[in-house]
């Protein structure tokens, strides 16, 4: 009975968001690719893990430029830019309403989004002192590329702390493109 008064306090907050703005639906629709663990639709410990790469990669932005590459939503940056204390945060993601999203909703004046494939970001060579790039690699095409466009865009001596899934089985991740390990 419990369970089950979670699940429809759950279901009221979705309809909730959906039905007072064009962003929850939007978010809700793409969820399966898309979240924002500071909207309470997300299962609890999914937010946890998301969020908790991004205290992870904080440590190591204070005072840095920062790229935040397949940002998604762009709550990642808001938490390098305000627990890490980076000097810039640019949020990167290849899709528009993610970028989107993320320029209402995290935008200011320390965090910038821009619409870009994790294998050309349109910028300078060594524009960053640190590139963050979680569950990335296995969505795209030609993962070494990928790798080769955050070096090109890390000064020398940057960081790049990127994560993907430990045997996820492509079966349960339709949007992965192989399984690493």
């Amino acid at each position: 009975l419990d369970q089950l008064k979670l699940r429809i306090d759950r279901m009221e907050t979705v309809i909730d968001l959906c039905l007072d703005s064009e962003e929850g639906m939007w978010l809700w629709r793409n969820r399966s690719e898309r979240m924002d663990p500071a909207v309470p639709v997300f299962d609890p410990l999914r937010s946890e893990f998301h969020i908790a790469r991004y205290k992870f990669a904080a440590g190591y932005a204070r005072e840095r430029n920062v790229a935040d590459v397949a940002c998604g939503t762009g709550y990642g940056c808001q938490i390098l830019a305000a627990k890490g204390r980076a000097r810039k945060v640019t949020g990167f993601d290849i899709c528009p309403g993610a970028v989107e999203y993320a320029q209402k909703k995290y935008s200011s004046s320390r965090i910038e989004f821009r619409t870009a494939a994790a294998e050309k970001l349109d910028v300078a060579d060594q524009s960053f002192d640190l590139v963050t790039s979680f569950e990335t690699i296995e969505h795209v095409a030609d993962d070494s590329l990928v790798v080769d466009e955050l070096a090109r865009v890390l000064v020398p001596g940057g960081k790049l702390i990127c994560s993907t899934p430990n045997n996820w089985p492509l079966k349960i991740a339709p949007h992965h493109t192989r399984v690493y390990d």
